[in-house]
C-alpha cells in the first residue's frame, strides 16, 4: 500500500513545501508517475486557500486576499512563479535566439524581466483575489489551482520538449498521458456551464503555448510554471467577468 501511494507523496514533496514521507530510491519513472497527481495536489492547495478565505468574516477583503496570497506562495515555495520569472528573463534576453533564451533561463539569478514578472504576478493575484472575495465566489479557490495544473499537464503531453537534458525531461517522458486526458475530460465537464468563460481559458492556454514554441521551440519546466501562473490568473479574471 505504501508503494502504491509513492507517486502521490512524491508529487506533494516536489510541488509543495508540505511534510511528506522520505524515499531512499526515486527514479525518473517514479517522478513521471508523480506528475499525474499534480491536479490533486492543486486541489489540496486550493482547499487550504479556501479555508483562509473564511477569515473574511472578521477581516477586510484586502487583508484576507493578502493572507491567501502569502499561503499560495508558501505552499509551492514560489516554484511556478520562479518558472515564469525564468521565462521572462529568457524571452527578454534571448533576442529571438531560442538557444540563447534557454541558456539564460538556466541562470540561477533573476534578471530585470524576471523581477518585473514576479512583481506583476503577485500584484495581479492580490487585486484579483480581493475582487473574488468581494463577489462571494471564494469557493472557486479550490478549483483554480486544479484547473491550472491540468492545463500544465496538457501542455506537457502536447508540446515537444525544448531543453536538451533538462531536469524535467525524464519526468515528462514517463508521464501517464491517458490520465492527463482523463483529468482534462473531468474538468471540462465540470466547467461546461462557464461558457464562454471556458473559451477564454482555452485561449489563454493556446496563447502561452504559442509563446513558448515561438520563444523556445517547445516547452520545459519553466514553461510549465508559466502556464500554471497564467491559467490561475486567467481563471480568476473569467470568474470576475461572469459573476460580477
Amino acid at each position: 500500500m505504501k508503494q502504491w501511494f509513492k507517486p502521490f507523496w512524491l508529487a506533494v514533496q516536489f510541488f509543495t513545501r508540505w511534510p511528506t514521507p522520505q524515499y531512499e530510491q526515486v527514479d525518473a519513472q517514479d517522478m513521471g508517475r508523480a506528475l499525474a497527481w499534480l491536479p490533486l495536489v492543486g486541489a489540496m492547495i486550493g482547499l487550504s486557500l479556501w479555508f483562509v478565505s473564511l477569515l473574511q468574516a472578521w477581516l477586510p477583503a484586502q487583508v484576507v486576499a493578502l493572507l491567501i496570497l502569502l499561503l499560495w506562495v508558501w505552499n509551492t515555495g514560489g516554484l511556478h512563479i520562479d518558472g515564469a520569472a525564468d521565462f521572462a528573463d529568457g524571452w527578454l534576453g534571448g533576442y529571438g535566439d531560442k538557444q540563447r533564451a534557454l541558456t539564460i533561463m538556466k541562470y540561477s539569478r533573476i534578471g530585470t524581466g524576471g523581477g518585473v514578472a514576479i512583481g506583476l504576478i503577485l500584484l495581479a493575484k492580490w487585486v484579483l483575489l480581493t475582487e473574488l472575495l468581494q463577489i462571494d465566489q471564494a469557493w472557486w479557490l479550490v478549483l483554480i489551482p486544479l484547473i491550472a495544473r491540468i492545463g500544465s499537464l496538457v501542455l506537457m503531453v502536447s508540446t515537444p520538449y525544448a531543453s536538451e537534458n533538462g531536469m524535467a525531461e525524464s519526468m515528462f517522458r514517463f508521464l501517464n498521458r491517458k490520465l492527463v486526458w482523463l483529468w482534462l475530460a473531468v474538468i471540462a465537464l465540470l466547467m461546461l456551464w462557464l461558457q464562454p468563460g471556458l473559451v477564454l481559458i482555452i485561449f489563454a492556454w493556446m496563447w502561452v503555448r504559442w509563446i513558448l514554441v515561438r520563444t523556445l521551440g517547445g516547452m520545459n519546466g519553466d514553461g510549465a510554471g508559466l502556464m500554471t501562473e497564467v491559467l490561475e490568473i486567467s481563471t480568476v479574471l473569467v470568474l470576475l467577468v461572469l459573476f460580477d
